[in-house]
């Protein structure tokens, strides 16, 4: 691994306490404040609304693993702190490619599958009934 690699690595693993990811928080911060109305009062399926997915597929990831970083800094030992900056780089990278799945491939969106929380799935066909 070049130096440069892992100057960026380490600026990553401690996203915590390096001034350019401080940055990049307060930015997930207000792309977060921004997205949830427009998520919450776009219509489904709109151009709005796919573009605020994806605005919460690279807010999300990268508001959590700063602010968890923060946590283990506060909470940890300082020998427990590597593996956990590891294990929290490798929870944010699933969970931001988690979300881009289900924006692109293989689902409704974020917005609508939060949205679908609150709906019961429609049923194809009658009931079936238990006979005694």
């Amino acid at each position: 691994m070049s130096a440069l690699n892992a100057a960026n690595l380490q600026r990553v693993l401690s996203a915590d306490t390096s001034a350019g990811s401080l940055k990049v928080h307060e930015l997930a911060n207000y792309a977060l404040a921004g997205a949830t109305p427009l998520a919450i009062l776009s219509s489904p399926g709109s151009l709005i609304q796919k573009g605020t997915d994806m605005v919460l597929a690279v807010a999300i990831p990268a508001h959590m693993h700063i602010t968890m970083n923060a946590c283990v800094t506060d909470y940890l030992p300082k020998a427990a702190r590597g593996p956990a900056r590891y294990f929290l780089l490798g929870t944010s990278t699933i969970t931001f490619l988690g979300l881009m799945k289900l924006n692109l491939i293989s689902g409704p969106g974020i917005t609508e599958s939060i949205r679908g929380l609150w709906y019961r799935p429609k049923k194809d066909g009658p009931t079936p009934t238990v006979k005694k």
